[in-house]
């Protein structure tokens, strides 16, 4: 096994330069942990190792995730992590609950594969689609869309459609795990040597796909409630699987929510045609309300711009403006508490005290 089966290439190798004089060791996380990490090494058969991770080295907040390349050096039996590789993608979301924190569920991936369920109370909404591809166009993948359970649906071809308009430009795609619908195309999105990660509400069934586009049982799955039609998290962890044939793919637990993790613009990408009319709008501080020349009016009065699309943008930037103003408060807050302990310890050696 050699870390080329894991996706290393030469631009990595560039990267890893400055840490090989330092003698240490590249690796890629296949599975993150509280202090203990798997990752993949170059290896005849022992290609994976447990490391642990130096607090000190890898700074606050920088904590390696799903699919980082990472140095490493032995020390005493044990694999020391001790740098992050930069990351080429990543894919965030702000943490559930109150507070403003960043949540990654993986990094140096490829191709997204954002995952909807079909059939009667399952959960596929325009929407709450178009939450995803706002967040899979800032991770910096190229994002693709499969409706899942697609033996299920009344009309495929009518949610294909709905799909198609809640993400423009993303290719969608109908599977099945059941009938094997849609397997061959995901296999074709997602060449050997490229990394993959599948992400959706709990219970659209990415286990049960990686399963299909694996050919064995990779990922556990679980059956789907009958009372709200959602699953259960049979994926409870974050891990990178490599299969035979050369794919590898990042499973992630489902999401009971999406709140979503970036600046205001990360909306636009999402919706290409509010966007193209921004852009010709006479001010470019426009809010597309009552202002002169506004060219999003233009188009929502000719059909161009949809209003529940333009309702949704709004809503979604309005959301992304305030995880803005919460992180800047943080981030005054962090450099004010920075400066008074500079302060107290100046003082404190002032009086000829011992700082630490």
């Amino acid at each position: 096994m050699t870390l080329e089966d894991w996706g290393w290439n030469e631009k990595r190798a560039e990267e890893f330069a400055p840490y090989e004089q330092e003698e240490l060791n590249p690796g890629r996380v296949v599975r993150p942990g509280r202090g203990i990490y798997r990752i993949a090494v170059a290896g005849n058969t022992d290609y994976e190792r447990d490391a642990r991770l130096t607090g000190k080295a890898i700074g606050r907040g920088k904590a390696p995730a799903a699919g980082d390349w990472v140095a490493w050096r032995e020390e005493g039996g044990t694999a020391i992590i001790s740098a992050v590789l930069p990351r080429r993608t990543v894919i965030s979301r702000k943490a559930a609950g109150e507070t403003s924190r960043e949540q990654i569920m993986g990094v140096n991936v490829d191709v997204l594969f954002v995952v909807q369920a079909l059939g009667g109370g399952r959960g596929f909404t325009p929407r709450g689609l178009e939450r995803y591809i706002t967040m899979a166009w800032e991770s910096g993948c190229l994002p693709v869309v499969i409706l899942n359970k697609a033996d299920l649906s009344e009309d495929t071809a009518a949610e294909i459609l709905e799909a198609e308009a809640a993400a423009p430009g993303v290719e969608i795609l109908a599977c099945s795990t059941l009938t094997g619908q849609g397997i061959t195309e995901i296999k074709r999105l997602l060449p050997p040597g490229l990394t993959g990660a599948f992400v959706g509400p709990s219970g659209t069934g990415k286990s049960s796909i990686i399963n299909a586009v694996a050919g064995i049982l990779l990922a556990d799955t679980g059956e789907v409630r009958e009372a709200d039609s959602r699953g259960r998290h049979t994926t409870t962890h974050r891990e990178l699987h490599r299969l035979s044939d050369g794919r590898l793919l990042l499973d992630t637990p489902g999401l009971r929510e999406l709140q979503l993790w970036g600046n205001a613009d990360s909306a636009d990408a999402a919706f290409p045609e509010i966007e193209e009319m921004s852009g010709r709008c006479r001010f470019r501080n426009c809010r597309h309300e009552k202002e002169p020349g506004c060219a999003v009016r233009v188009g929502l009065e000719e059909g161009i711009i949809e209003p529940e699309r333009f309702d949704s943008w709004l809503e979604l930037r309005k959301e992304l403006r305030w995880l803005e103003s919460r992180r800047d408060e943080n981030a005054k807050r962090e450099l004010e508490q920075k400066w008074m302990d500079i302060a107290r310890i100046n003082r404190q050696k002032k009086k000829g005290k011992e700082v630490w």
